[in-house]
């Protein structure tokens, strides 16, 4: 995926709300943003005089198609990377503690806590100075969707005055996009942050801060094209739970955990392997299960998210769930989703006399080890049952090992071996009473018309329990991309449509009306009003499950139902969006944007007129 504290302290909090219920005043908007301010949690250390810095760590949400800011009354997935960066925020103050520097951290999700306006921002400057401490902004985790926003706001507070960072895989794989940012002065932070953060915020503090940061102690790893320096993640602080934050959402006892990164598989479509590379890289499982434990015993984290692009691939999963088991044969209550490929569940039934081999005896540990762990859901990218558009992706993993060297990829034959490839991943899966959220994808160059709905009758007919629908997108830093630019198919630049629902680019076989109608035949056709009350009514009665992947099955297809027909993609939505009208997109383009914000030049809290950045 994924891929993300402490906070202020009871005091620095209620001075924050007057500080942003006062700024709501002058701006008309912000009654609700003020209630949504993090909570905060007293520094461990001592008190000491020392040089404050309060670190924003911001995710931004992206423009909906009316141009207003997409903000929720509840979310329904935390933020992975929000909460590993402010788990580094206090690894330094550990390895800092005696220097007379603190760093105070307020981690701000658009989605839940409100957009940022320009009286958010003024009442920062306003409290950093009341405080006496300074700011640093880091708009982090940005995804291409998000990169408008991302931009909007980052351009904002660089004219506020204030130093701002800007991480997450579009930066990460889009060098255009870094070179206009570090342009206007905004350091971009490409990668990882585990081996950067000491050394960038050590850059700030001495006045030396860089126009960009990326990762150059590691391991090197290969990535689509080439390689890159990736860091050794086994010792890396674990991401730090802010109950606060985790209470913006429609599950408080949820979190995410990442325990590895990386994956192995070539995809053409996807950016993980290019921004964190093929080779995989785990955490201490030592340190997992007792962060997994510590999050139930002390926060009542009940279930969890593993965001791992691949679980089954994590070099450490098995003492994981080995650790997972035990806490829940302790009488503990945890459960967790999970990301993984086909090949974990794809094995057959053995002919009589026939001995299983190493790999199967591996996927049924894993599979046996996941149920005792109280696994409920594993997610599955199946993405399409055309043979011909699996090899166009060079996602040959989900083809049977004889079907990656055939040529007759078009025939019946073939389409077959896949439909029973994913009948059997789906049959092994509830046959440990795990259900399978399978990812589907619109619009590969062998898709027609038919495509959508043609394809979610097949899901159904091979037993799926929830579905992931979305438009093929060539996004920066993946070989689609690349291709589409040499080719010159792009057809919409505006990154926030980049979000899997919109059709950026050409078709070979459809018309852009076609593929987003083929997209919606999809959903349209899997949760139709019949199918998902069948799975209301029964409580998703499907043989085989257990009874929390079959809660999980409920709650989830009559979200999905919802969120489908309000127009917005389960996974990039919520539940309830409000309406902010001051929270509207202004500009399109990088050069409008720097114009609009800019325009007037750089204006410190105390009223003094900066230079404007190199142009």
């Amino acid at each position: 995926m994924s891929v993300l504290v402490a906070a202020l302290g009871g005091a620095v909090a209620i001075l924050l709300g007057i500080a942003f219920r006062r700024a709501a005043g002058a701006a008309g908007e912000l009654g609700a943003l003020a209630d949504a301010l993090p909570g905060a949690t007293p520094s461990r250390s001592p008190a000491i005089v020392c040089r404050t810095l309060r670190i924003y760590f911001i995710k931004p949400s992206k423009y909906d198609d009316a141009g207003r800011v997409q903000y929720f009354w509840k979310g329904v997935l935390p933020n992975n990377t929000l909460t590993v960066l402010a788990a580094l925020n206090d690894t330094y103050n550990e390895l800092r503690r005696d220097q007379g520097v603190y760093l105070e951290t307020v981690i701000w999700d658009e989605q839940v806590d409100g957009p940022i306006l320009s009286a958010t921002i003024r009442a920062m400057q306003e409290k950093a100075l009341e405080d006496g401490v300074e700011v640093i902004i880091g708009l982090a985790g940005v995804q291409t969707n998000q990169y408008p926003r991302g931009r909007d706001l980052a351009l904002q507070f660089r004219r506020a005055g204030f130093p701002v960072l800007f991480g997450g895989f579009h930066v990460s794989g889009y060098p255009e996009t870094r070179a206009f940012l570090e342009d206007c002065g905004i350091t971009t932070v490409v990668g990882e942050a585990e081996t950067i953060w000491c050394e960038l915020l050590d850059d700030y503090l001495r006045g030396q801060l860089r126009p960009s940061y990326s990762v150059t102690d590691g391991i090197r790893a290969k990535t689509g094209s080439g390689e890159i320096t990736v860091p050794v993640i086994t010792g890396a602080q674990l991401p730090a739970i802010s109950d606060p934050y985790l209470h913006r959402f429609a599950s408080s006892s949820m979190t995410t955990l990442d325990t590895s990164r990386g994956c192995p598989f070539t995809c053409s479509y996807c950016s993980v392997k290019n921004v964190m590379g093929r080779t995989m890289r785990a955490r201490d499982p030592e340190a997992v299960v007792r962060w997994i434990r510590d999050a139930g015993d002390r926060h009542g984290i009940r279930s969890l998210f593993i965001v791992d692009d691949d679980f089954f691939r994590s070099p450490t999963w098995e003492p994981i769930l080995e650790g997972m088991a035990a806490y829940r044969r302790d009488g503990h209550d945890l459960s967790f989703m999970m990301q993984v490929d086909a090949e974990a569940a794809a094995f057959g039934d053995l002919r009589p006399g026939e001995p299983p081999s190493s790999q199967r005896r591996k996927c049924e540990r894993f599979l046996e080890l996941a149920a005792a762990a109280g696994c409920y859901s594993a997610f599955v990218g199946f993405e399409t049952f055309n043979p011909q558009n699996l090899l166009a992706a060079a996602k040959v993993q989900n083809l049977e090992k004889e079907q990656r060297r055939r040529k007759d990829q078009a025939s019946d034959r073939a389409l077959a071996a896949v439909k029973e490839k994913y009948r059997r991943v789906v049959h092994n899966w509830h046959r440990h009473g795990v259900a399978v959220h399978c990812g589907y994808m619109i619009g590969f160059p062998f898709d027609g018309p038919e495509c959508g709905r043609q394809s979610a009758e097949w899901l159904l007919e091979v037993g799926v329990d929830l579905a992931s629908f979305f438009i093929v997108t060539p996004l920066p830093g993946t070989e689609d991309h690349d291709k589409a630019l040499r080719e010159g198919t792009i057809l919409d630049w505006d990154f926030n449509n980049y979000d899997s629902q919109h059709m950026v680019s050409h078709h070979p076989r459809m018309t852009t009306a076609q593929v987003v109608q083929a997209y919606r035949d999809a959903y349209l056709t899997f949760y139709s009003a019949r199918n998902t009350m069948r799975s209301l009514l029964t409580f998703h009665g499907v043989p085989g499950l257990s009874w929390a992947a079959r809660s999980a099955m409920w709650r989830q297809r009559a979200y999905y139902f919802y969120s489908y027909r309000a127009g917005r993609h389960p996974m990039l939505g919520g539940i309830w969006q409000r309406r902010l009208p001051a929270a509207r997109r202004e500009v399109l383009t990088d050069e409008e944007a720097r114009g609009h914000y800019l325009g007037g030049g750089i204006v410190s809290a105390e009223g003094v007129r900066l230079g404007l950045p190199a142009a």
